[in-house]
């Protein structure tokens, strides 16, 4: 059994204390997991296989080395970001990629999952994005065909967690807001969400063409909002 984390590891570092863990709260119980024990990151935020899905061609943990890519990536604009006192410190590529890890991170958290799991029939996938194309003829499938790729892929919602962001990211192009990161010289307690993405609509489930706020570290957060003006923190 492998431990496939929907929150990065290298992510959840950026919210420990000296000694490298966390607590963890719980909103249900209103209270500190196991009476406020500190945990680290390696403990926390995966499910077991989660990331495993058997594709003929395919290695069966081949969703687990895309977000493997994807995360060293990640890592190090992270790093820059904390490098600097204000704004980026990124060139075009790395914010290209910042907004594409918020979108992925999106859908890999287990907040998503029952609108995934709701996404079996062609017309609730074009809602959210998604067009499935017969490579023969270019256009998309019937939908009877789908209906029993589905039913013959136990694999199917997996794989769509990680064909969603890489289909939306192409409504950035309609994307005209400003992004940027906003450094607080008074940070924030080190808290971080299992669900960090935070959408203005997020019933529209749309990570690329939405008000997005993303927490990266205590002092760090990214916004990307449309005609988003200086914020003003009390001090």
């Amino acid at each position: 059994m492998a431990k496939h984390h929907y929150l990065p590891q290298f992510y959840l570092r950026g919210f420990t204390n000296e000694q490298g863990k966390f607590l963890i709260y719980s909103i249900a119980n209103r209270d500190f997991k196991s009476g406020g024990k500190w945990f680290s990151p390696a403990s926390h935020f995966f499910l077991p296989d989660d990331n495993f899905a058997p594709t003929e061609g395919w290695a069966d943990d081949y969703l687990e080395a895309i977000y493997s890519a994807n995360e060293s990536r990640y890592a190090r604009i992270l790093a820059k970001i904390k490098s600097v006192n204000q704004g980026f410190g990124l060139d075009d590529e790395d914010v290209i990629w910042l907004n594409y890890f918020a979108g992925e991170l999106f859908w890999r958290v287990p907040a998503q999952r029952e609108l995934i799991r709701t996404a079996n029939s062609l017309d609730q996938l074009n809602q959210l994005g998604v067009a499935v194309i017969d490579r023969r003829t270019m256009r998309q499938v019937h939908p009877k065909q789908h209906a029993e790729w589905v039913k013959d892929d136990p694999f199917y919602f997996k794989r769509l967690r990680n064909v969603l962001p890489a289909t939306n990211y192409w409504n950035m192009v309609d994307c005209h807001w400003p992004c940027t990161v906003k450094t607080f010289t008074h940070p924030f307690p080190a808290i971080c969400s299992d669900n960090p993405v935070i959408l203005r609509n997020p019933e529209k489930a749309d990570a690329f063409l939405d008000d997005l706020i993303f927490p990266l570290a205590p002092n760090k957060v990214f916004f990307r909002i449309r005609n988003m003006r200086e914020i003003l923190i009390p001090t």
